[in-house]
């Protein structure tokens, strides 16, 4: 049984991902220009799973799979993606993941939540504190219990991710700051 491991943040982490989006930019050069290092290991003081998300947007998800073989290479397995219309590849070492690639095309929701909560965290230290505490709580109480700590979690990250949204579209059109095409 495996046991949940929230860590304090590693700055380790953030040279993980450029190691790995070094080993992928060689392998998968038409797509690598549209990778981004997301979620809690891509914000720094934020607790995690110690597991490397990245996110690539591609024109096309059919053009992208014609990459498995070179994903393959570098020691990733395909799984069943977690959102709908895409693709979802894990690294392991020692059966633990270490890595995780989400490829999205251009236009799918989730890629707006996955850069708006991102961006939200880094700039609210007080919203990063508050799920650094729920997902530390929560880890001490369902230690071995994974579908029952992510269902936990998933009220807060949901309300949040509204909330990062919201702010990051109206961020976006207030400074030009643009959200990630293919």
């Amino acid at each position: 049984m495996k046991r949940i491991v929230v860590l304090p943040y590693d700055s380790i982490w953030q040279h993980l991902y450029l190691e790995e989006s070094r080993n992928l930019k060689i392998c998968i050069k038409e797509h690598a220009d549209n990778m981004q290092h997301i979620g809690s290991t891509a914000v720094p003081g934020m607790h995690a799973k110690p597991i490397i998300d990245m996110m690539i947007v591609t024109k096309s998800i059919q053009l992208f799979e014609t990459q498995h073989s070179a994903l393959l290479s570098l020691g990733y397995e395909r799984i069943e993606p977690e959102f709908k219309d895409s693709l979802q590849y894990v690294k392991r070492v020692a059966g633990d993941r270490t890595h995780q690639l989400f490829v999205f095309p251009v236009g799918h929701e989730k890629i707006l939540e996955l850069q708006a909560m991102t961006a939200y965290l880094k700039y609210y230290p007080s919203e990063k504190e508050r799920y650094n505490s729920v997902k530390m709580e929560l880890a001490k109480m369902y230690p071995f219990e994974v579908q029952a700590y992510e269902q936990s979690k998933l009220i807060f990250v949901t309300v949040m991710t509204v909330k990062a949204v919201d702010w990051f579209i109206s961020r976006s059109m207030d400074e030009d700051v643009s959200i990630v095409k293919a």
